[in-house]
């Protein structure tokens, strides 16, 4: 056929070889496909291909210290004002100064009880003195009511055969004498008793005395406080200032916890899980935490605590969140307390199966699609989805090594461009997929 068309026509005799006319022909498709432009090589595709599928919820959190010793305001009388603060992020070791406060009140009032003591020890030694004094006086007395008792009675028996006058002259003087002998005696009995009661009174304010020195004492060494234990040096709240942490001047009250030494040997981070997904997290599920401040550390551990009772999210008072405690299995020297983390808590890992990101799948006539690439176009092809992950979704229905269109190829060429400058998502259903 080609050759009679050929001889139909006055063309040159080189034009009569099929060959040419075969190279011809190639040469004119592949000049079409240098120069007639891909409308499809904007479009960005994802390669399908089989692993692990991963099931995660990741939150924000950030890292503390498991165990951690307060570092109070001391329980002194009056006000004390912070006058050294040893640098935050110090690390100390037992019996480093952390902390001073002014001591003049603290000295004022342990002078005070010292001398209130002194004079207290000094009015003992006079209510003994006088004791002493009076005791030996009612002694005399009372030997000297003893003797006249004494020879009233040898009277009253030498006059017996005398006048009858005479007689009860002796025997009232005798009678006499008798009580006066058993009143010095009860006078002397009543003054020991008193002297008793002087004495213990005086002893108690002795007692009391020493009490308020040693109460000054432990007040003026609490002025200086030491580590108890290693450490690193966390500044505490100043909920009386503008919620600031605490600062040299400040005059904090009584219990006030000024700094805290975290231990740093066992860290966790705490995170707080919306009440619709704390259900799907579990003590000893595995999690991978990261910090915001170092992005290629990344630090395993697992969830040691879920909270039963959830609190308001502070954003929002309608949202209840629950607090989650992460353990980290290595802690490192980057650790610190205060630093913000993205924690990955693993869920459920599906051993090998085909996925694709949320972006590949669209709505169409209430089914599910993906555009599957095909020579130079794509292909529609209806999926069924399985379980859902932050990024990506399970699919049934498409094959290992498939490439999947990752927006609309449909969609104009301007908008696939501008769409994969801005990293635009155009109405991909993968936003409704909870």
């Amino acid at each position: 056929m080609l050759n009679t068309f050929l001889n139909s026509y006055n063309f040159p005799h080189w034009t009569k070889n099929k060959i040419v006319w075969i190279l011809l022909f190639i040469c004119i498709i592949l000049l079409i496909l240098i120069l007639v432009p891909d409308t499809n090589a904007d479009v960005p595709i994802y390669k399908i291909s089989r692993g692990s599928f991963t099931i995660a919820i990741t939150e924000s959190g950030e890292i503390r210290a498991k165990n951690s010793i307060s570092i109070l305001a001391p329980q002194v009388r009056g006000s004390i004002k912070i006058t050294y603060l040893i640098p935050e992020g110090t690390y100390v070791k037992p019996g480093d100064t952390l902390c001073k406060f002014d001591p003049t009140e603290t000295i004022t009032r342990f002078k005070e009880a010292e001398d209130r003591l002194q004079l207290a020890l000094m009015d003992k030694e006079k209510v003994l003195a006088d004791h002493k004094a009076s005791v030996a006086q009612m002694e005399s007395q009372v030997r000297s009511a003893e003797l006249s008792f004494e020879q009233a009675k040898i009277k009253l028996d030498q006059v017996k055969y005398e006048a009858q006058a005479t007689q009860r002259q002796a025997k009232l003087e005798f009678e006499n004498s008798k009580l006066s002998f058993e009143r010095t005696k009860q006078e002397y009995a009543s003054k020991i008793i008193t002297n008793k009661s002087d004495l213990n009174r005086t002893e108690l304010n002795i007692k009391q005395m020493q009490n308020d020195l040693m109460r000054a004492k432990n007040e003026l060494s609490q002025v200086v406080v030491k580590a108890p234990s290693n450490g690193i040096v966390v500044y505490g709240i100043n909920f009386s200032n503008q919620q600031r942490k605490f600062v040299i001047g400040d005059t904090p009250w009584s219990g006030a916890e000024i700094l805290s030494l975290p231990d740093l040997s066992v860290i966790e981070s705490v995170t707080n899980i919306n009440e619709v997904d704390v259900s799907k997290i579990r003590v000893g599920q595995k999690a991978i935490v990261k910090l915001d401040a170092f992005q290629d550390s990344s630090f395993t551990g697992e969830v040691s605590s879920v909270a039963s009772i959830g609190k308001n999210k502070e954003s929002n008072y309608s949202i209840k969140v629950f607090e989650v405690l992460i353990s980290i299995d290595r802690p490192s020297e980057i650790l610190r307390p205060g630093m913000t983390t993205s924690n990955k808590m693993i869920i459920n890992e599906i051993p090998s199966e085909l996925f694709v990101p949320h972006e590949a799948i669209f709505e169409k006539e209430n089914k599910n699609i993906v555009y599957v690439k095909s020579g130079l176009g794509f292909d529609e092809q209806e999926i069924t989805l399985g379980e859902k992950s932050e990024d990506f979704v399970i699919v049934i229905g498409l094959q290992e090594g498939d490439e999947v269109a990752l927006v609309d190829p449909y969609m104009e060429t301007e908008q696939i461009a501008n769409g994969n400058k801005n990293n635009v998502n155009y109405s991909s259903p993968a936003q409704k997929i909870p």
